[in-house]
């Protein structure tokens, strides 16, 4: 039972064209080595995050906020885990806010429940190796595929979100991601971060050079133009990763 979330009040960089709030939700069934939530990943039960709320303290404060924020992103862990999200969800545009969906695609059948007006799914790597992301899931790959055709099929904006985590995507990849790629994706490519990671073995190593990034964005556009990098190639020393 979802009873306690991360609160973030106010974002400019969550939820594109909005001002929005956005909830973390813990728990997640990946374990993606460079993710930067470690704690909302990891934490057993009873010991979660200690800046956690109470879901119901933490609706009210965002409901409070009606009027200064017009979006709502869900986020996680992976919050699709969790049956509660499309009461939240409901509850929340029915407040006036829209709906952003943060999701790793694990859980395709539970995405068009939550009736988000933009979902961000992310895309680790190829889908051939999703079990660097996910082990001991056999069909963690075939679950993307899926959730990729909910995605396009719902009528919801979206994006398709990668970061360029050494050893887990790499230049190898691309002709397989090109195969799954359609002219209508957005594909924004994130810069990996060493530091807090899941895995303290990630802390040290090296992102991706830059122009092994440009040459990889040069190739997503063969089939995905719309494809881009996070904050610009001004900012890419400075993106974040993903979880």
């Amino acid at each position: 039972m979802l009873s306690r979330v991360g609160l973030r009040k106010t974002s400019l960089i969550d939820y594109p064209g909005r001002l929005a709030s956005v909830l973390f939700t813990p728990g997640c069934d990946f374990s993606c080595p460079y993710c930067q939530n470690a704690p909302l990943v990891v934490g057993p039960a009873g010991s979660w995050p200690e800046d956690l709320l109470d879901l119901e303290e933490a609706l009210g404060l965002v409901e409070a906020r009606k009027g200064l924020v017009g979006g709502v992103v869900l986020s996680g862990g992976e919050p699709l885990l969790h049956g509660e999200l499309p009461g939240i969800a409901s509850r929340l545009k029915a407040s006036g806010f829209a709906i952003k969906l943060d999701t790793n695609g694990s859980l395709p059948d539970r995405i068009e429940a939550v009736r988000a007006d933009y979902i961000a799914l992310d895309l680790k790597t190829a889908p051939s190796r999703y079990g660097l992301v996910a082990p001991g899931q056999a069909e963690a790959g075939k679950a993307l595929l899926s959730s990729l055709k909910v995605v396009r099929e719902s009528g919801a904006a979206y994006e398709l979100r990668m970061t360029l985590a050494p050893g887990i995507v790499s230049p190898a990849d691309l002709e397989e991601l090109l195969d799954l790629l359609d002219p209508r994706d957005e594909l924004v490519l994130q810069a990996f971060r060493p530091g807090g990671c899941l895995d303290p073995a990630w802390d040290h190593l090296e992102p991706w050079p830059e122009q092994a990034v440009l040459d990889f964005l040069g190739g997503l556009r063969r089939v995905a133009p719309r494809s881009r990098l996070r904050g610009g190639l001004g900012g890419l020393g400075a993106m974040a990763g993903l979880g």
